[in-house]
């Protein structure tokens, strides 16, 4: 590189020091937050009833970014464009188990008439509302007989069944547990009609899911609309360079093409959000 014997070694002591505090400082803590997100992760899906440890996470997470990055760098040859895809797995974990959270959710939500089917038809037999509950659990689907497993057990523990019952909608939060839970919060106590409520009850929850299935039929061209209009810009703007080579190059590289870059970035981004606001109607 052209230095002198004594730049050589105040280089190599500056890179010594440089690398000892990556090594004693920011390696150390971007570890602790790698194992603090390995055991967040865990302990939201152990709500959700699946037992993963955080070794098991964090090793999954490193042995999927080790993979990811070898790929990335035995086709690009590129060691920075390999060390970003192997954060990846890392970035998107959280994302990942939230995603399986509201899917799970949409699920159980899903299963709720089915639930309220049984126990109506247990409680009219003559059965007590708990007894309706432990008899109906093993003939749930997968999802809400987890779920109703979990209020079974609390109440096996001594916890009253409105309490049980009380802490499971806080767990799930939504409109179609409140729906549920809160009417019975005041009809065992009272000794109010179970039979009448729980049928009321299912009857609403299906009302609603053919509800929001008409709805997602009538904006399916709103959401072909919002896909096109995130996909268009980009497509057009691989087209325009494939006929003019040039045209990618003016467009990154000066003043005006950026201006244009942002204005269009900041419609789209408006357009999207409209379109998704008009699609967050809910029945």
């Amino acid at each position: 590189m052209g230095l002198t014997p004594m730049e050589g070694v105040i280089f190599f002591l500056g890179a010594g020091l440089i690398v000892r505090f990556l090594l004693r400082a920011a390696l150390p803590e971007a570890r602790a937050r790698f194992v603090r997100a390995a055991n967040r992760h865990s302990d939201e899906l152990r709500e959700e009833f699946v037992l993963l440890s955080p070794v098991r996470i964090a090793t999954a997470l490193v042995v999927s970014a080790a993979l990811l990055a070898g790929t990335t760098l035995a086709a690009t040859r590129s060691a920075a464009i390999a060390g970003v895809s192997g954060s990846v797995p890392v970035l998107l974990a959280g994302l990942m188990v939230r995603w399986y959270r509201n899917r799970r959710k949409k699920s159980i939500l899903s299963q709720l008439p089915a639930l309220l089917d049984l126990l109506s038809g247990h409680v009219r037999a003559g059965h007590s509302l708990p007894e309706s509950l432990a008899e109906t659990v093993p003939l749930l689907p997968h999802g809400i007989r987890e779920e109703m497993a979990w209020v079974l057990q609390q109440t096996r523990l001594g916890t009253p069944l409105v309490e049980a019952l009380t802490s499971w909608e806080e767990r799930i939060r939504s409109e179609e547990t409140s729906l549920l839970v809160r009417p019975l919060r005041a009809a065992i106590p009272g000794g109010g009609n179970v039979v009448d409520l729980l049928e009321r009850t299912r009857d609403i929850l299906r009302l609603r899911m053919r509800t929001t299935e008409k709805l997602r039929s009538m904006t399916a061209q709103a959401r072909l609309q919002a896909v096109v209009l995130t996909l268009l810009p980009p497509a057009f703007a691989v087209a325009l360079s494939k006929v003019d080579p040039g045209f990618f190059p003016n467009l990154v590289g000066t003043p005006q093409g950026k201006s244009i870059m942002a204005i269009a970035f900041v419609l789209q981004i408006l357009g999207w959000v409209t379109i998704r606001k008009i699609l967050s109607v809910r029945p």
